[in-house]
């Protein structure tokens, strides 16, 4: 009922930015303002940049959303905001982020997994997993997100976005086994 509530005065800020209030923005930011910072300062050491690349965030947000350009979700908005202002960070450094970047033995399961299974089967299959196991193989596997970019949407750590996404998979591979045995 919590997530209800929230969702609903989100909604209800939203609508009022959209027509310049400042005081609705303000709730938007307090509401995700730690989570937003915890994101950034997981992939930059520096303080002061940390705090710099957090005002950029939500000026860019504000800016956009007083644009009168719709938002569905506020929440995966502002983690890919913040997700751009960290890459745009290191590519202007000139550095790779490890951070950032997909692991190297992920492609291999994206091709066992695609050799293995035809794609009609896997959304058969799918219907039959955990919520989040289906969010998290769709956006890997369907939509191309890398695990970064997972873990924005899902508001969880990169370490976990790993663990769900090797998670869903077995169970992937334990309902496509008993359909094909069918």
């Amino acid at each position: 009922m919590k997530g209800i509530k929230n969702s609903l005065k989100e909604r209800i800020a939203l609508l009022r930015i959209r027509q310049g209030d400042a005081e609705a923005f303000g709730f938007i930011y307090d509401s995700y303002i730690d989570r937003i910072h915890r994101y950034v300062a997981f992939r930059i050491s520096d303080a002061g940049l940390v705090h710099d690349l957090i005002q950029d965030v939500f000026l860019e947000t504000w800016e956009y959303l007083v644009s009168k350009r719709p938002v569905d979700n506020i929440r995966s908005f502002l983690y890919r905001v913040a997700h751009n202002k960290i890459v745009d960070y290191y590519r202007t450094r000139e550095r790779q982020a490890a951070l950032i970047t997909d692991l190297p033995d992920e492609q291999p399961i994206q091709n066992q997994l695609e050799a293995t299974v035809d794609l009609v089967l896997i959304k058969k299959s799918i219907v039959h997993l955990k919520s989040e196991y289906q969010d998290v193989i769709v956006l890997r596997f369907i939509e191309g997100l890398n695990i970064a970019e997972i873990s924005a949407v899902m508001s969880k750590e990169p370490p976990a976005i790993r663990v769900l996404l090797h998670r869903a998979l077995a169970s992937l591979r334990q309902v496509v086994g008993g359909k094909e045995e069918k």
